[in-house]
This record gives structure tokens, sequence and C-alpha cells, in this order.
């Protein structure tokens, strides 16, 4: 969520006053990151995100910023996922697990490499690759590009959350 502490021209800023315009904005910060996550519970878990929501953000864009359509800041995330082809008329996940590598990760959304092509627009992701039972977030993939490093990059936005056991499929 972007931000901004507005201090008029020429006028001098004690440090208590940014002191409690921090405190302000991180509170804020804090509820609407508690509120953006209903949908998606399992992001609550995750230390990238928590460390986003509890800190101020400073962002220097070319864009305007009414132009912009993110809320949220994209935070590196360089870690592991799971990513499983999901068919969306059935809501099943293929049993079959592929690792793939996180590369940014936002409330809203994600991008990672992966080595082959996905044919699907929808697939599900899992952070929790560790775990026996396993929540997925069903991403709708917006783009996907083959970089110079020789590995796709994909990127999405969430649309909902569901458990494996509801939804895996045995015939993937």
């Amino acid at each position: 969520m972007r931000d901004m502490v507005k201090v008029p021209a020429r006028e001098p800023v004690s440090p208590g006053h940014v002191e409690d315009a921090i405190r302000e904005l991180s509170f804020d910060k804090r509820t609407a990151f508690l509120k953006e996550t209903q949908k998606y519970p399992c992001l609550r878990r995750l230390p990238e995100l928590s460390k986003l929501a509890d800190s101020i953000v400073a962002s220097w864009n070319l864009e305007p910023f009414a132009l912009s359509s993110r809320q949220w800041h994209r935070i590196p995330c360089e870690r592991q996922i799971g990513l499983a082809f999901f068919d969306p008329k059935s809501k099943a996940l293929s049993s079959e697990l592929t690792v793939v590598e996180c590369r940014n990760l936002s409330i809203e959304g994600i991008s990672f490499f992966h080595d082959v092509p996905i044919l699907s627009r929808e697939v599900a992701i899992t952070f929790d690759l560790e775990q026996e039972e396993r929540e997925f977030l069903v991403v709708r993939l917006a783009w996907s590009r083959f970089s110079e490093a020789h590995v796709f990059q994909s990127g999405g936005r969430f649309l909902y959350q569901i458990d494996a056991e509801a939804s895996l499929s045995e015939t993937g």
C-alpha cells in the first residue's frame, strides 16, 4: 500500500512529529495487511510479507502515481515454491508438484522462474514444501517471458486459497 506523509514546505519538522507519523502509518499498514490477506491467510505466515507490512517503503518511480495499478510494493523473494497445474473447471490440482523459484512477491500476486513453459492460464502455488498438509494459492497468470538466462519467468495475481486435501486430483 502506498503511504505518503505530506509536510508543508519550509516548515520545520520535529523528530517527534516524524516518529508519530511513522507509528501511525505502521499501524494503518498492519491493519490493511490483515484485511487484505483475509482471503489468503497462508500469506500471513511468510516473513517477507510481514516485514513489508511492518515497514515504511520508499519508492522512486518514473510512472505517475495516478497511473499505477499496484497498491502494495513487490519485494524480492528468493525461495523455492511448489507449483501444481490447476483445472479451473473441476477445481482440481494435478498430483504432481513442480519446484520453481520465487522471484517477487506482494500481497496481490507473485512472479517466479521455471524451466518449462506453462500452458495453463491458472496454476496453484504453495509455500509449504516441507509440510505434509499444504495450502495452495490459485494464480491467474498475466504474463510469461523467456529470459536471457534461458529460463521462463511468469507472474500473476492471486485469485483464492485452497487446501490440497479438498482439491488434489489423482489423475495428474
